[in-house]
């Protein structure tokens, strides 16, 4: 055997190890309403779930009933205490990777079943400690009782990270605070401990760094809104993402510098992966970034980076006008490569078909159309009742013509409907504008257009180790190059990671990337940034 040869067997056995290890790395527990009391699962009959990047994930458990885990969770966790389910992967030379790995469950559904052979089983129905985002109520004025809000937005701009951050933050202390609320226990010290400190509430957001923060600026408002759904499209359009990871006694210090964790504690958090470094390090490259992004909206039409193989450059741009401007290049990403190794397990090209050829929108006249017909009539009537001397005949008219004139819009797409051929799909009808003729109503027509057009949509599943590895060389959120079946190189974000485990497979980890949510027009994208400032403006000084 030559020296290469050794050598490559001796290279592919250790890969081969550390793949069995990362296999066989992953921990599964099962926690009580406090997340005090553990029961590491050994037993399972089947467990799968899912933790999406942008939205609530979810999962389902199948244990046996006479099984430790069964008895667990259907006869020790009282029916009306919380049942919590953590996933990690365990590095005893890297411990961080379990506190940056775990995924946090919480039972929504528990079911005794009764199957057909007599045997019964403990069904367990998850959702993802993200849905924490769900339940909390951003309130206008947060400092003051919700009985009393004499302001009617709470209206900051800045970059998102630091403003979503602080106002996760006040609707929390408006939950723990004995400011807003009353102590479990008045006559304990501990009680008020647990509410003034915020070290020591079960849910506290990631200390702010705001000079540092370079996620995209937003102008944030808020009124009584629940802070997830508030926040996902702003989140989604600035390139973050929402977290919610469980910290538990024995992992290293999340936060060393600004605090000690002293009990279970779930952190929000907002994540953000620099693809471009920025000029300054600091908040002001958030600032850049929009410029250049609304900049780039303006020129190209691209939503995903598709690269051609054979022109593949060593670190990919995610902006055009960034290297004009002198951004740093992108940090290179990690690349999936077709073939018999590798690790894409489905690669799939959608060809969507046009749905439409005509796109029509409005409902009323602008304004101005209104004023000026009821101007019009009146004065005619005033006028013809002056001469034939019957006063007040102006006040006839009220209204009767308004939403007639200008009120609807249409517009035809002739060279889709001669390709898509003589029995295309014809009418669309465009409900974001409301007036049938503006800037709104071109906006309208214009997203009506691109979503309905014919296009290609490009998703990717990818099994974990092949090449690279979870949690260490990819995460939730991280962008990748994959190589499609018509060998074009597709850029985008891992939106999904999924795993299974059952009694005969150990855990296997999936990563989805590409969906059909952030193929949106860059034209309507930008409008919709502008037309939100509007709104809040408009809410904020006129709304009574």
């Amino acid at each position: 055997m030559s020296d290469l040869d050794r050598i490559y067997h001796e290279l592919s056995e250790r890969d081969d190890a550390a793949r069995r290890a990362h296999f066989s790395s992953t921990l599964i527990q099962l926690w009580d309403g406090n997340m005090e009391y553990p029961l590491q699962v050994r037993s399972v009959i089947d467990h799968e779930g899912e933790d999406p990047t942008w939205s609530v994930g979810g999962g389902v458990t199948h244990f046996a009933y006479d099984s430790p885990e069964g008895h667990y969770c259907y006869d020790l966790i009282r029916p009306d205490e919380d049942l919590h389910l953590t996933v990690e992967i365990v590095d005893p030379d890297d411990p961080s990777i379990g506190w940056e790995s775990r995924v946090a469950f919480k039972a929504v559904n528990v079911d005794l079943v009764d199957q057909e052979d007599g045997t019964q089983i403990v069904e367990v129905q998850w959702t993802t400690a993200l849905a924490h985002w769900e339940h909390l109520i951003l309130m206008a004025v947060p400092m003051l009782p919700p009985q009393l809000q004499p302001i009617h937005y709470w209206v900051a701009l800045g970059n998102i990270r630091t403003q979503f951050l602080l106002a996760l933050h006040m609707a929390l202390a408006v939950t723990y605070s004995p400011l807003w609320r009353f102590v479990d226990n008045p006559f304990s010290i501990e009680s008020y401990r647990d509410a003034v400190d915020p070290r020591r509430w079960p849910l506290m957001v990631s200390p702010l760094t705001a000079l540092r923060d370079a996620t995209k600026p937003v102008l944030a408002a808020f009124r009584f809104d629940m802070a997830l759904p508030a926040m996902i499209d702003q989140l989604r359009d600035a390139d973050c993402w929402p977290v919610a990871r469980q910290w538990l006694p024995g992992d290293p210090q999340p936060f060393p510098s600004h605090v000690t964790l002293v009990r279970p504690t779930l952190i929000l958090d907002i994540e953000h992966e620099e693809l471009v470094p920025g000029i300054t390090g600091t908040f002001v490259d958030g600032y850049i970034h929009l410029l250049v992004g609304l900049a780039d909206d303006l020129i190209t039409e691209v939503v995903h980076p598709i690269l051609d193989p054979s022109l593949l450059p060593k670190n990919p741009s995610q902006h055009p006008l960034g290297d004009k401007l002198g951004l740093a290049p992108a940090k290179p990403w990690p690349l999936y490569r077709r073939g018999e190794y590798s690790g894409i397990v489905e690669g799939r090209i959608s060809l969507r078909k046009s749905l439409g050829t005509v796109f029509w929108t409005g409902g009323r006249s602008p304004e101005w159309v209104n004023q000026a017909i009821t101007l019009a009539i009146s004065t005619a009537l005033d006028y013809v009742g002056f001469t034939m001397g019957i006063p007040g005949l102006g006040n006839l008219y009220q209204g009767q013509l308004d939403n007639t004139v200008l009120a609807f819009a249409k517009t035809e797409d002739r060279r889709r409907a001669r390709g898509a051929g003589r029995f295309a799909f014809r009418h669309v009808w465009c409900s974001e504008a409301s007036v049938g003729f503006g800037m709104a109503t071109a906006i309208a027509l214009r997203k009506g257009w691109f979503d309905s057009k014919p296009r290609m949509v490009r998703t990717v599943e990818v099994i974990d180790g092949f090449p690279y590895r979870i949690y260490r060389d990819v995460k939730k959120g991280s962008a990748c190059c994959f190589e499609m079946p018509d060998g074009s190189i597709y850029v985008d974000r891992i939106t999904n990671i999924k795993h299974r485990l059952d009694r005969e497979t150990e855990m296997r980890y999936a990563l989805v990337v590409g969906d059909d949510t952030g193929d949106e027009d860059p034209i309507a994208e930008l409008w919709g940034r502008w037309n939100q400032m509007r709104d809040v403006a408009r809410k904020l000084f006129l709304e009574h």
